[in-house]
């Protein structure tokens, strides 16, 4: 059942993404990045690879997030792993500064 409502989500968002996008057009946007032939159009298959690669990040950012790997991710969890992934960021805009500065 799970594994349902994961695959359900991420049609949904990969085609309100794509839907949005598209409405762009700019460049690097899921809409481009979904047309694998850039033909201007998304066929069945690319969206199928579409849906695939996001079900993989996904995938990643949940194990991510598993600090345990017990196969759930708790509340507590997911706060620690946003509080690393912005501890990380701000690290990276320092250094970025630090590097411009010099």
């Amino acid at each position: 059942m799970k594994k349902v409502i994961v695959f359900a989500a991420a049609v949904f968002l990969s085609m309100s993404g794509i839907a949005d996008d598209h409405k762009g057009g700019s460049k690097g946007d899921l809409f481009s990045e979904a047309d694998l032939d850039g033909d201007g159009r998304v066929s069945t298959d690319e969206h199928e690879v579409m849906i695939q690669e996001m079900a993989d990040r996904g995938r990643a950012r949940f194990n991510s997030m598993d600090a345990d790997d017990d196969g759930f991710v708790t509340r507590e969890e997911a706060k620690a792993s946003r509080r690393e992934k912005m501890k990380q960021r701000k690290l990276e805009r320092q250094k970025a500064k630090h590097f411009l500065e010099d």
